[in-house]
């Protein structure tokens, strides 16, 4: 079991990265993933890693502007939504991965656009990442629907804290220490690009985050840190013969193409109001979501709130209570209607 997501071998620094994101191996495949990063930096002069892979979210299909900049704008109502994931609760330390996305968009409908900013923090063991970008869309008008075409750009930072890390055989790891916790912070460009269609009820999406591929650089060489991602989305909302129930499927697929990652959902509102479903991701994973939205004319009219709890079922599962994620969410119109209105008076008669 990890503590702290201690560190004691540079082959135990790598695979790590691959269970805080959902990326499960047999215990075959755990040998070999471990004797590859060794054997390239055998052979290369400078620091080779396996790169670092995005942080899961149960709840994507309600956050995409934080991986597609090209839903910005695609509805005429503003939104602002805040995301928090706690993975593998339970861990020693509190060690499990936890995220944090806070996303912010708005149509500007003069130039037929979108805008907005996304915000993600991520805290593993002593591994802390801040990234922090502005989004911005074109929204085309087609006969079938909207096309949108998206860019973003920002800064990605990362952290180390080794005050309280724990290495297995009890001594330290100098290729960590000396490496990596030795310099405070790494700082990064961070790019982005992604397309999004809708028509009716129906969306599908792709982006590319990470487009740049950023490094950590260091006086010796670099060492590869975020790899490109490759997302694909859609889903649709379908109306059954009840009028009080709507059915919404989706799926997110996120890959690097050598490693990848899907989840499936399924969710029903009921009277516009009750959001229940279910999601099922590749890591054999079974998410349980519950919420409320409303759209009733009311004060908290555009609000919307969403839990979800995973059941991991993988081995991993057995040192962790699960997983929890919440969503809020607020929808705005920030442009009010004129009202025409005539005034009359017997002076102008």
């Amino acid at each position: 079991m990890r503590k702290n997501f201690a560190i004691g071998k540079k082959s135990t620094f790598f695979t790590h990265y691959f269970y805080d994101r959902g990326f499960y191996m047999n215990s075959s495949i755990q040998k070999v993933i471990r004797i590859i990063p060794l054997a390239v930096i055998a052979m290369t002069l400078d620091f080779q890693v396996l790169a670092q892979l995005n942080p899961r979210s149960t709840l994507y299909a309600f956050h995409q502007s934080s991986y597609n900049p090209a839903i910005c704008g695609a509805s005429e109502y503003g939104n602002a939504s805040a995301v928090i994931r706690k993975q593998y609760m339970g861990f020693v330390d509190n060690a499990g991965p936890a995220t944090t996305w806070i996303d912010f968009s708005m149509p500007i409908k003069s130039i037929n656009s979108g805008a907005g900013l996304s915000i993600a923090q991520t805290k593993e063991g002593f591994e802390k990442r801040l990234s922090a970008k502005l989004n911005y869309a074109y929204q085309l008008d087609l006969r079938t629907g909207r096309l949108g075409f998206g860019l973003s750009a920002g800064l990605n930072s990362a952290q180390w804290d080794m005050s309280d890390a724990r290495y297995p055989d009890g001594s330290s790891d100098n290729f960590v220490e000396t490496t990596i916790a030795s310099q405070e912070k790494f700082s990064n460009l961070l790019l982005g690009f992604g397309m999004f269609y809708q028509v009716g009820s129906l969306y599908a999406g792709f982006a590319v985050t990470e487009l740049n591929e950023p490094a950590l650089k260091f006086d010796a060489g670099k060492m590869d840190y975020l790899k490109r991602h490759y997302w694909l989305s859609m889903g649709y909302d379908y109306k059954t013969a009840s009028p009080k129930w709507t059915l919404c499927p989706a799926l997110t697929l996120k890959t690097t193409f050598s490693e990848w990652q899907l989840n499936g959902d399924i969710r029903a509102i009921y009277n516009n109001f009750v959001i229940t479903g279910l999601s099922y991701n590749s890591s054999h994973d079974l998410s349980l979501n519950i919420g409320v939205q409303f759209k009733d004319g009311s004060k908290l009219d555009g609000l919307k709130a969403i839990f979800s709890y995973d059941i991991v079922s993988s081995k991993i599962g057995g040192e962790s209570a699960g997983s929890v994620e919440v969503m809020v969410s607020y929808d705005f119109n920030i442009f009010m209607e004129k009202e025409n209105k005539t005034y009359k008076s017997v002076r102008f008669l």
